[in-house]
């Protein structure tokens, strides 16, 4: 009996540890190459497991903070991470048969989003739009089997914080619910979908936006695609080079999941 409890024992030590191994540092990312027209971009998997029922994800690679955070979190809470890799530049730039398309690819997850964001990058296709959508389903494709998706953004000290989410800002039509910490820096806050993660978080005392997923502006973004079918999604939101801010709301987020 001894001996088959230290086997046990042995056995369940060393499945531990090999499970623990599969989410080190040292593990290296998986690149997928995807074409949008003539163009190629990477969507990148890094750290965590595929089979993680939470997703980080990354759309904007200028937005190097929300990156580094994560990659600084994992060292010691290995998540599973997707980003898309691309010129660290906001806007996704493509060539179609000799012409340039331009799109945001946090604007492409409906159909109304894609014809926005290429109209706003100077130039709309029908054939554009559907390369656009490919792209777009490729990303989405992560998102199953996920229980929580939690996308990682940056903004500047310019024109939009929390504070637009107020009855008078640009983003008021979007609100159903938000809380303001007044000690916290406006740029830093978290967005979600979800009532229970809303709750949570101003019990926390954080700054915190809740979606109206009945009202609001059908802009492409991701959160209006989990709005629309129901996943629940957050937002960590800091400003551009508030890495420890940006980090301990990853703490915070992590701690009411």
């Amino acid at each position: 009996m001894v001996k088959q409890w230290v086997s046990y024992f042995l056995l369940t030590h060393a499945c531990l540890t090999l499970s623990f191994a599969s989410f080190g540092q040292d593990q290296q990312p998986m690149i997928r190459t995807i074409k949008i027209g003539d163009s190629t971009f990477q969507i990148i998997q890094e750290y965590g497991n595929v089979d993680d029922k939470i997703l980080f994800i990354n759309v904007h690679e200028d937005e190097h903070t929300s990156i580094e955070s994560v990659h600084e979190h994992a060292q010691n809470s290995p998540v599973h991470f997707v980003r898309i890799g691309h010129l660290k530049t906001r806007r996704l730039d493509f060539s179609l048969q000799g012409k340039q398309y331009s799109v945001d690819p946090n604007r492409i997850y409906t159909r109304k989003g894609r014809r926005l964001t290429l109209k706003d990058g100077g130039k709309f296709s029908f054939k554009a739009a559907k390369q656009v959508r490919n792209f777009a389903d490729e990303v989405l494709s992560y998102l199953n089997d996920k229980d929580i998706i939690i996308a990682m953004h940056n903004n500047t000290d310019v024109n939009y914080s929390i504070k637009s989410y107020l009855p008078s800002g640009d983003e008021s039509q979007n609100t159903k619910d938000v809380y303001v910490n007044p000690e916290m820096d406006a740029d830093d806050f978290i967005y979600t979908t979800d009532q229970e993660f809303f709750d949570k978080l101003k019990a926390k005392n954080v700054n915190v936006i809740l979606q109206d997923n009945s009202k609001y502006v059908n802009d492409g973004s991701l959160s209006v695609y989990c709005g629309q079918k129901g996943i629940r999604y957050i937002n960590i939101e800091a400003q551009l080079g508030h890495f420890d801010e940006q980090l301990f709301l990853i703490k915070e987020v992590l701690s009411i999941l």
